[in-house]
């Protein structure tokens, strides 16, 4: 197996970061896979002892097969520092799986992507792999093709990361014309109004890059990762949530799959829709909104 090299991007969260690593590191294999750590300069001086604590913790990380550590002396914020580590990891080694510090991952995590990364290499409509499921019921054990991109624990190929485009000049195109803005969207949810945003987005960028190819994500039928920054600690949600979401620890099949997986699709729709439908209640359409606001 070509084990792909581990991208993580690190902030001014020691306590998350470390469940992160201890999460990865109870992988089979982690200590085949090389570790790659961006650490973002602080931004405000209120952030910079938390930046300092990180570095001081990742400084001590080993089990992986190689730990390689890119420490910014300035702040280049979320999207700009994921574009870059993306970008020069793809390049060098011709694919990447990335994290950010706030997912913890299955101890089948790393089996599944670089299967996944084999399998699904050569298939051109095929853009990224993606370690999230949303949450749906499903009796499946294996993997699905979806119509989608997601940024919590994910994988790529080089001549797929080639196709990301930051200036997107059809965005117009899709938001002006009911058809693509209503398959851009997912159900009732406006994916098409996250096309305006700002520089700090980079997640919406690479479902417009890879919506605009007619392109597809592998998924896991059920997910094999959790994100534990629901705690107001992130760059991009500042809700507090103590739901979580259930990680599969049995190995996920990777099977080749010639198309979309329609009933988990519809699911996954189905479940837009209802969330979207609903007010709070109890604090958990809330915390699945942002879910999915974060996602891209």
């Amino acid at each position: 197996m070509n084990f792909a090299p581990i991208v993580l991007f690190v902030y001014n969260r020691p306590w998350h970061t470390q469940q992160t690593i201890e999460a990865l590191l109870k992988n089979k294999y982690a200590a085949e896979s090389e570790l790659i750590i961006y650490s973002d300069g602080y931004k405000q001086i209120k952030d910079k002892d938390e930046v300092r604590k990180v570095r001081s913790y990742i400084n001590t990380i080993v089990g992986f097969k190689k730990v390689t550590i890119h420490e910014s002396p300035y702040n280049l914020g979320l999207a700009q520092s994921v574009i870059k580590g993306v970008t020069e990891t793809v390049n060098k080694f011709e694919r990447v799986i990335v994290l950010e510090d706030d997912l913890k991952t299955s101890p089948y995590f790393l089996t599944y992507m670089n299967e996944a990364l084999d399998a699904y290499s050569s298939m051109d409509n095929v853009y990224s792999v993606n370690g999230y499921m949303f949450p749906i019921e499903s009796a499946l054990e294996e993997c699905v093709l979806l119509p989608f991109t997601s940024t919590w624990g994910w994988a790529t190929w080089k001549d797929k990361w080639q196709a990301f485009d930051y200036v997107m000049p059809n965005k117009e195109t899709i938001q002006n014309s009911t058809f693509l803005k209503n398959r851009f969207n997912l159900a009732d949810y406006n994916y098409s109004m996250m096309l305006n945003y700002g520089n700090n987005s980079w997640g919406i960028r690479w479902y417009y890059s890879v919506f605009i190819r007619n392109g597809l994500g592998i998924f896991p039928s059920k997910s094999l990762v959790d994100n534990i920054g629901f705690d107001g600690s992130g760059t991009n949600c500042n809700n507090k949530s103590d739901k979580s979401v259930n990680i599969f620890d049995k190995k996920i099949l990777v099977k080749k799959k010639l198309s979309l997986d329609l009933e988990i699709y519809g699911k996954i729709a189905n479940l837009f829709t209802i969330i979207n439908n609903k007010k709070n209640r109890n604090g958990i359409f809330t915390r699945f909104k942002l879910i999915f606001k974060r996602l891209w």
